[in-house]
This record gives structure tokens, sequence and C-alpha cells, in this order.
């Protein structure tokens, strides 16, 4: 199960999300619901953390995908951060990783 923190914060001109637990097919469809609000209100500064995040399927790959996509078409972007090394050999596997800036901390992404 996502949760997708509560208390996100802006910092550095970004707002910052830390996700907790697995982003799976039923959960990324409520994540992409979340990021699309925040980007309808004017987000164009994404971070996330990945620090409590044990899972993601290719279901929340393309949620990512489609953020970066809607932001970019406001000069936006998307920065992930503090992968584990079994997420980062998803995104290494898929092609992602040459798709997003990807940092150690929230403080490198900002």
């Amino acid at each position: 199960m996502l949760t997708i923190s509560s208390a996100h914060q802006h910092q550095g001109g970004a707002l910052v999300i830390a996700l907790t637990g697995r982003i799976d097919a039923s959960s990324a469809k409520d994540l992409e619901q979340q990021c699309l609000q925040w980007i309808g209100g004017g987000e164009t500064q994404l971070v996330f953390d990945f620090s409590a995040v044990s899972y993601i399927s290719s279901a929340a790959l393309r949620v990512f995908l489609l953020v970066a996509k809607r932001l970019d078409t406001v000069k936006g972007s998307v920065r992930l951060c503090a992968l584990n090394n079994t997420l980062r050999d998803v995104f290494d596997i898929s092609g992602f990783s040459k798709l997003f800036t990807i940092t150690s901390t929230v403080e490198e992404a900002l």
C-alpha cells in the first residue's frame, strides 16, 4: 500500500513529496490523480522522496513519465531521490534513469 505523505512541503521552490510503501498498479492510480491535482494547482517542480518505498511497478513508472511530460509543457521538472538499490535497478533496466534526475538525497534534488 502506498502512502503519500500529508506533510509534503515546499523547499527550494519545489514541492517535496515523501512516498511510503509499494507503488503498484492500484496505488499508481491514486498517485497519478494526486500529481495531476498538484500540477493543476500550479506546481511545476516536484521532488519525490523514495526513501521509504519498497516496490515500484511498471504502472507507477508510467505515472512518473506522464507527470514528467505534463510538467515539460510548462517548463517544470520531476526529480527523484533516495531510491534503494532495487528501485534504482528498475529505473536503470527500464531506461527511465536516463529520463529523470535521480539523486541520493532531497537536498541534492533541490
